[in-house]
């Protein structure tokens, strides 16, 4: 630097300031840039806080909806085929098979797999080897047609019988193949499963009840076929001459209408409470007050339960009666509007109703009509509360179901007693004519072995078929302007 000049130590001078103002400026510019850097990442953290404290915020509305819909699921998923329902369709496949007249050559095989449609859904595809006469294979398609529609029919087969191979007299026998599909919901929980704390606690506040009492679940009735009597009977052919309407048979109206008007004095009688109710609160007996609330309460769910039984068993399907059953209902909803929400219990009087109708049709051996109430009586009890009293009620019922059932497969069997020969001092010595076959007291008249002759007497037969005993009256039966239908010939003792 001595050696320097002023002017070369004036020129290295600047130049350094210079280069260090520059060295200034990279590192400010590069704080700055850096600042700014930081500063958008705070200001996106910011936001994405916000919209995060937003989301927070709707987390106790969006759990209560949750305990919601759980305390309501069942009745929401209710309009949905379960597995159950579906495992109870299959089962009654063989009932409708025996009560239309047809018989199994194959058994069909089935597992459920996952569905393309929606998560949750599972399919189940059937087929299924039958055969009988053209009668008995509509009469069947025609069972199908008028369950619940938890079956898809994606095709069927029919190869027509050889009359040559047939006995005289008797109807040609064909073979039917089906392809059935049924769906049914089943979701994966494990997947859903969300812990909600306090849930238990929190059930109970006031605005979950409240939302959970106001809910109302889609009818199942929206996917069920309207009734058989207003579609074409497929066993009538159309292109006959239509016999002059006289209108419903005095049986049928009767019957019908008698439900009708039972129905319609129940509700006659809610109303009168319900007036004696409103005037009990205006002169403030609360004691009676309260008393009747309770009363009207139970007797409305006893009312709508019946109803909706009914409904479900299309007991009632006359155009001007179901009018009339229509109006009993939309004016008990507007009564039940007016009170406080309560879950529908299927009560011991709705229970008794239903035990009786059943033992009608058994005495009038209406088995096949059985059969279709004791499967819509099972719909009618899902999502339901069942009270404690009709609990024993129920097992009457589920016994003369299965009775029902029995006897309509005994009666699909289509056995035809035609004489009988009955020994006084030996009974093990008669003998019944079935379907041209001398049979003995304690002989299996089937594969299975659950068709035996239990006894035999002069007045009639008694055979036991799956465990229950069925008499079949031996008594003959005269033809018009002819002998006697049955042969009975009793020995004397000796």
């Amino acid at each position: 630097m001595k050696n320097l000049s002023e002017r070369q130590r004036l020129v290295l001078t600047i130049l350094a300031s210079v280069l260090l103002s520059g060295g200034l400026l990279a590192v400010v510019y590069s704080d700055r840039t850096e600042i700014e850097q930081i500063e958008g990442e705070i200001e996106e953290l910011d936001t994405r806080i916000q919209a995060a404290a937003v989301e927070a915020a709707k987390i106790p509305e969006r759990e209560d909806k949750v305990l919601v819909f759980r305390a309501v699921e069942d009745r929401e998923l209710a309009i949905l085929p379960t597995e159950q329902r579906i495992a109870d369709f299959q089962r009654g496949l063989s009932a409708n098979l025996a009560a239309a007249g047809l018989r199994f050559t194959e058994l069909p095989e089935s597992s459920p797999e996952d569905s393309e449609l929606a998560r949750g859904i599972r399919s189940t595809r059937m087929k299924l080897k039958g055969g009988g006469d053209a009668a008995s294979i509509l009469k069947f398609m025609n069972m199908i047609e008028n369950d619940p529609r938890l079956v898809a029919v994606k095709g069927f087969r029919i190869t027509a019988g050889d009359r040559a191979r047939q006995a005289p007299g008797e109807p040609v026998q064909h073979d039917l193949e089906l392809d059935l599909e049924t769906y049914f919901y089943r979701p994966d929980r494990a997947k859903d499963d969300l812990h909600i704390p306090g849930a238990e606690r929190r059930l109970q506040e006031p605005r979950v009840q409240e939302a959970i009492q106001a809910f109302q679940p889609e009818r199942p009735e929206t996917y069920v076929l309207r009734p058989a009597a207003s579609r074409r009977d497929p066993l009538v052919d159309p292109r006959k001459a239509k016999a002059k309407d006289t209108g419903p048979d005095e049986e049928q109206w009767a019957r019908e209408e008698a439900i009708v008007a039972e129905l319609e004095a129940r509700h006659r009688d809610i109303a009168e409470k319900v007036e004696m109710e409103k005037a009990y609160e205006r002169v403030g007996d609360l004691f009676r007050f309260d008393r009747m609330r309770r009363e009207v309460d139970d007797l409305s769910n006893d009312l709508k339960a019946r109803l909706e039984q009914v409904r479900e068993l299309k007991s009632v399907l006359l155009p001007e009666l179901t009018q009339r059953l229509e109006r009993i209902g939309a004016s008990l909803e507007e009564l039940r509007g007016t009170r406080p929400s309560r879950e529908l219990v299927v009560t011991r009087t709705v229970a008794e109703e239903f035990r009786r109708e059943l033992e009608q049709d058994l005495a009038r051996g209406a088995f096949g009509e059985m059969t279709s109430k004791g499967s819509a009586w099972v719909n009618f009890l899902r999502g339901k509360r069942i009270d404690p009293d009709a609990r024993p009620l129920m097992e009457v019922i589920e016994g003369l179901m299965q009775k029902g059932r029995i006897h309509g497969e005994f009666q699909a069997l289509a056995l035809k007693v035609t004489g009988t020969i009955v020994h006084g001092e030996d009974p093990s010595r008669s003998l019944v004519v079935v379907n041209n076959r001398n049979v003995r007291v304690g002989d299996v008249l089937d594969e299975a072995g659950e068709l035996v002759l239990e006894s035999i007497s002069a007045a009639d037969v008694v055979f036991r078929f799956q465990g229950e005993p069925i008499r079949v009256s031996t008594r003959p039966e005269p033809r018009s302007g002819g002998p006697a239908a049955e042969r009975r010939f009793v020995a004397p003792p000796r």
